[in-house]
């Protein structure tokens, strides 16, 4: 949006904490810009009892927390509530919150293995990848045998490898790659299931290197990457850190440090289960 908008709210002492995003809300416009750029993640699981005390207690919105307290007790669904929710302040405009509507509808009109895709895809685009793997988990668990086509299955066995292998957990990514293949016959799953086995030996010992010419090739396409990731930015901060300590600044690198760990610690605890 490009204009200033100003809150009307009282901001939160204590927020209402996301934890899988790793994000806290201070007031119902941020409440509403989350719920409006996270559409897909919103499920009825998050219409609580922890947001409705966020809104009577935190930021004073009694009549907006006793309206959704309604429209639970009736039973409405969950458009009904997330457009109650995004009208209660002038953030977003009519048209845009009618669009918001229609997404929960086409949601609700797809089938529950559709639905935890979707949601699952937008998890392990938001770097959640825990919550990404327990959508496609239940997929597997739950649906597998229900005459899914081979393209969307194929598609759920791929994105739960990326999942896995994004939390290095390489071993079950491989499996995960390799069904993919084994079904979907695409050639990037192939790929991903050779990177992943490769990444998994190279975890537990001694790494066989009789493969074939394919495999080959692409154990020296990812070393190559492994060489550059010297030139990222990532790791020139850590660099920059440690010419501190060299050069004698021992107070500014121990702050430095403390950042550092402090921001992996937060995106250690978005991409697992995100509790504390």
């Amino acid at each position: 949006m490009g204009s200033m908008i100003l809150c009307r709210s009282k901001e939160a002492k204590h927020p209402l904490k996301i934890h899988h995003a790793g994000i806290s809300i201070y007031t119902v416009e941020e409440l509403c810009y989350y719920i409006y750029n996270n559409i897909y993640l919103i499920g009825n699981d998050f219409i609580n009892e922890n947001l409705i005390m966020f809104l009577k207690d935190e930021v004073e919105e009694n009549q907006l927390a006793e309206r959704i307290e309604f429209l639970r007790e009736k039973n409405a669904g969950l458009a009904e509530i997330v457009v109650t929710i995004l009208k209660s302040v002038d953030y977003y405009s009519i048209a845009e919150i009618e669009q918001i509507r229609e997404i929960l509808n086409t949601l609700n009109s797809q089938n529950m293995y559709e639905r935890l895709k979707t949601r699952g895809d937008s998890y392990l685009y938001n770097h959640c990848f825990y919550n990404a793997i327990k959508c496609y988990m239940q997929i597997i668990d739950e649906y597998k045998g229900n005459d899914l086509s081979g393209i969307f299955l194929a598609g759920v066995f791929h994105n739960a490898g990326v999942a896995f292998a994004r939390m290095f957990l390489y071993k079950e990514a491989s499996q995960c790659f390799k069904t993919a293949y084994k079904i979907g016959q695409h050639e990037e799953s192939k790929k991903c299931y050779m990177a992943a086995d490769w990444f998994a030996e190279r975890n537990e010992g001694p790494v066989n290197e009789d493969v074939s010419e394919d495999e080959y090739v692409l154990r020296r396409e990812i070393e190559t990457l492994m060489d550059n990731a010297r030139y990222q930015d990532e790791y020139r901060e850590l660099e920059d850190i440690d010419s501190l300590r060299s050069d004698g600044n021992v107070a500014a690198y121990h702050k430095a440090i403390e950042e550092v760990i402090e921001r992996w610690k937060k995106s250690y605890f978005k991409y697992t289960d995100g509790s504390r």
